[in-house]
């Protein structure tokens, strides 16, 4: 793998912490050090996703293991002996969910992308559906925590579930997953556990109203920690699949776009930024939760840095759109583009009132004529970003601000 454009040499052994990203095609690795600057990285080879004629998109949760600790070991391998792992986070993709079963058994992972549930979503009722929204800061959708759990629990995959049942031991997400295969303790964070669509965005809480829709009791759910907490040590096992020393600290890390805003020092309110790579989606910066203020299209999470949360809008799979347009029609693609960013902004104006610039990455970045039509939409400057794993360096700096480098939120 190329060295990345920030990386610098080493020149005497130091303490350097590891950021991990748990993505939905890959998992990334960067070393940084006590400055912020990037030392290696590493990448893992795809993850394969299985899908059905039924909508289903399931994945294999040790795979996934391997992915990650394969990024790692690799980044780690980079930076020679004179660079000592002193701590790690991990950003994590949300709303894909592991059913546990007897014995910690996690068999399979079903992703944000199945649509198996989607009948189930459209047939709830108008008041349950305000709930969901009201509660969780989300609009009922299938793929995530809610939706899933709750039509494995009708389509009678867990008909023999009850409260005495092997096979109701626990449901957990992507990063709750990992964090358990690292340090042996089930722990999961307030921006991923906002994709579960099953806590209270306010109070940062599993919402027992909302798990009753999912038919499941709380108590089957991770302990929410806040990001940046140590969640504890690498086990032996992890350690030796890593290449680090046992008992390494583990620090909370959060959902890989917020991971990725604090990567990008997108952490003030009224501050966005917009990946637009295949998808687009464009996350903007909030202090207050306050999900009656959103177009209903948006989503609210907390944020990775303290007293702050995300608001987050998908605006579709606009990377095709240019991919697939012919050359004489670029121009109007670049429009549709830079018109769809506009009024997503416009429609979420008090919550990015005050932003001075959008901050882009993604393979959109690639077009400077794309980036100069949405600067003169939206009426702010737009700054591309050079292509990083910018989810795994925010979860190095949640690692890096447990130890006291710099503060949460704070860019070295």
């Amino acid at each position: 793998m190329p060295p990345h454009p920030h990386e610098r040499p080493h020149q005497h052994r130091h303490d350097v912490v590891l950021g991990l990203d748990a993505g939905t095609t890959s998992a990334k690795a960067v070393v940084v050090d006590r400055v912020g600057g990037i030392l290696a990285t590493g990448g893992s080879d795809p993850i394969a996703t299985r899908t059905t004629r039924d909508g289903g998109s399931e994945q294999d949760p040790e795979e996934i293991w391997r992915a990650l600790t394969a990024a790692a070991r690799l980044a780690i391998g980079s930076v020679g002996p004179d660079a000592s792992v002193a701590t790690l986070a991990v950003a994590a993709q949300s709303g894909s969910v592991i059913p546990v079963l007897a014995g910690a058994r996690a068999e399979r992972a079903i992703t944000w992308m199945d649509t198996r549930s989607e009948s189930l979503v459209e047939n709830w009722n108008k008041k349950i559906a305000e709930t969901i929204r009201t509660v969780s800061g989300w609009a009922p959708t299938s793929g995530v925590g809610l939706s899933t759990i709750a039509w494995l629990r009708a389509s009678g995959w867990d008909r023999q579930m009850g409260e005495d049942s092997p096979r109701s031991s626990r449901w957990c997400s992507v990063d709750d997953y990992l964090v358990f295969r690292l340090t042996g303790q089930w722990v999961t964070n307030p921006s991923n556990a906002a994709g579960m669509q099953l806590m209270d965005v306010t109070t940062r809480t599993w919402s027992e109203e909302l798990c009753r829709v999912a038919g499941i009791n709380a108590d089957r759910l991770s302990p929410i920690l806040e990001s940046g907490t140590v969640a504890g040590g690498l086990t032996a096992e992890a350690a030796s699949a890593l290449g680090l020393e046992a008992g390494t600290p583990v620090v909370v890390g959060g959902h890989d776009q917020a991971c990725a805003a604090l990567g990008l020092g997108t952490v003030e309110p009224g501050a966005a930024f917009l990946s637009a790579g295949t998808a687009w989606v464009l996350t903007a910066v909030s202090h207050q939760a306050d999900v009656g203020v959103l177009p209903p299209a948006w989503s609210l999470s907390p944020h990775v840095v303290p007293g702050l949360w995300t608001a987050s809008v998908n605006l579709g799979g606009l990377g095709v759109l240019i991919a697939e347009s012919p050359p004489d029609s670029t121009r109007a693609a670049f429009e549709a583009c830079a018109h769809r960013v506009q009024a997503a902004l416009e429609g979420a104006a008090e919550t990015v009132a005050g932003g001075s610039e959008l901050v882009m990455v993604g393979g959109g970045t690639r077009f400077g004529e794309l980036i100069g039509i949405i600067a003169d939409a939206i009426g702010r400057p737009v700054v591309a970003r050079p292509d990083a794993s910018w989810p795994a360096l925010g979860a190095a700096r949640l690692a890096g601000s447990a130890l006291g480098w710099w503060l949460p939120g704070e860019a070295p």
